[in-house]
């Protein structure tokens, strides 16, 4: 049966030239089995056609705010003054997609004259109500949009992407509307009764995270063996800056915790420096329970020199020298352990060979994890001191997704996806 099966749908479309896209939105709700009504603005008509969403949803559409009889009818609505009212009390979701700027900005406002924001002011509150958000970069960051967001999604709206890609101004940015295939597959888990829904921390996907607090860690640790010398790793700490860089985009108040690292990260987080892990584990316990989701990408040492000399070591005569070293404190199972509810914590694997993946799911589960992120640094290109990496997500639900390789920035926006959504 199809997914969406006897579900009454609106498509809210608006002013954004992602609307060209909006019948493939709408042909793929309805393939799902649900009975779609498109309401348009009209803006979204310089973008797309009335007969073009017809088609695809197999049903007339509304366009002004005071329809004509024959459009009326044909969407069952007899013709009504009140048309709106019925439309919305009647339908089991909305979605606006795109969700222009200047949308996000009435409905924030109150403002009510088009089709779409009529629509969507007489839900009943208890009808889901989902944003897609579509705009230039710049427009993105605005500070009106980014509040306005932030108030409605308190308001109960849910708001899946944007994404940062190829713009219609001919620009690389924040702001690209999500691909249809992930709206219709994520507006499902939302409102499906048999597939599971979304992270409740985020409300949404891909984008936005104001109002959330998220700690990383990242880079070594270096451990002292004496005055000048340590035992360490070759983590370069990309991978922690690139995601932290991420999140400050989707608009998260950002601590990071890392190990020495040249990477500069200024304007982008709250950042500790630390060296050992005994002191990366008391910052993270001092910031970890304001933090809403918890990402520990730092490549912590395992061991630690039993005794550290505080001066130099000499070689002197002798051939070889022992060092006695023993555990570092276990910062992610130490963290994982005293998870506060709605908390959402994110590990790390660094693994080579064919068993990797079953090491990584194993300590997803070991460490009480939701979600953890597997290198596997047999691969070429993956692993320390590359600006590329290769990942496979698995999650606490047990879902698994396989990426190819790719930039870290780009993995960064795969694992903050994951959250949001799963895999």
């Amino acid at each position: 049966m199809p997914s969406l099966s006897g579900k009454r749908i609106i498509l809210g479309v608006t002013g954004s030239i992602a609307a060209i896209k909006s019948p493939l939105i709408a042909a793929a709700l309805a393939h799902e089995g649900a009975s779609v009504t498109c309401v348009l603005t009209k803006s979204a008509l310089q973008f797309t056609t009335e007969p073009e969403l017809e088609i695809a949803s197999d049903r007339s559409v509304i366009s002004h705010i005071f329809p004509g009889s024959d459009q009326a009818s044909s969407a069952d609505l007899r013709g009504e003054k009140t048309w709106h009212v019925h439309l919305a009390r009647g339908a089991d979701a909305m979605i606006i997609a795109p969700c222009s700027a200047s949308t996000i900005g009435m409905l924030r406002a109150g403002i009510y004259d088009n089709p779409v924001t009529l629509v969507a002011a007489s839900l009943p509150r208890t009808t889901p109500l989902i944003l897609v958000p579509a705009m230039d970069e710049e427009m993105w960051l605005q500070p009106a949009v980014q509040e306005s967001l932030a108030w409605l999604k308190k308001n109960g709206a849910v708001v899946i992407g944007p994404v940062k890609g190829n713009l219609a101004s001919g620009l690389v940015g924040m702001g690209r509307m999500t691909e249809p295939e992930d709206i219709v597959r994520n507006f499902i888990r939302l409102i499906s009764d048999t597939t599971p829904h979304p992270n409740p921390l985020l409300q949404v996907g891909e984008g936005v995270l104001v109002g959330k607090k998220v700690l990383i860690t990242g880079g070594p640790t270096f451990e002292p063996i004496d005055a000048v010398r340590f035992i360490g790793n070759r983590s370069s700490g990309k991978m922690a800056a690139a995601i932290a860089a991420e999140a400050k985009k989707m608009g998260a108040e950002v601590t990071l915790i890392m190990g020495p690292s040249q990477i500069e990260t200024d304007g982008i987080a709250n950042r500790y420096d630390v060296e050992t892990a005994e002191e990366m584990l008391a910052v993270v316990q001092a910031q970890a329970d304001d933090a809403d989701i918890i990402i520990m990408s730092a490549a912590v040492a395992d061991f630690t020199p039993e005794k550290k000399s505080e001066e130099k070591l000499k070689k002197g005569s002798s051939e070889s020298m022992t060092l006695t070293l023993r555990k570092t404190p276990d910062i992610l199972a130490e963290i994982a352990k005293s998870k506060r509810a709605g908390q959402f914590i994110v590990g790390f694997a660094l693994e080579k060979g064919d068993e990797a993946a079953s090491y990584a799911q194993k300590k997803l589960v070991e460490k009480n994890l939701d979600m953890i992120v597997l290198n596997n640094i047999a691969d070429e290109g993956a692993g320390f001191g590359y600006d590329t990496n290769k990942i496979t997500i698995f999650t606490k639900s047990g879902d698994r997704r396989d990426f190819p390789l790719m930039s870290k920035e780009q993995c960064a926006r795969e694992i903050l996806k994951g959250i949001g959504f799963g895999v």
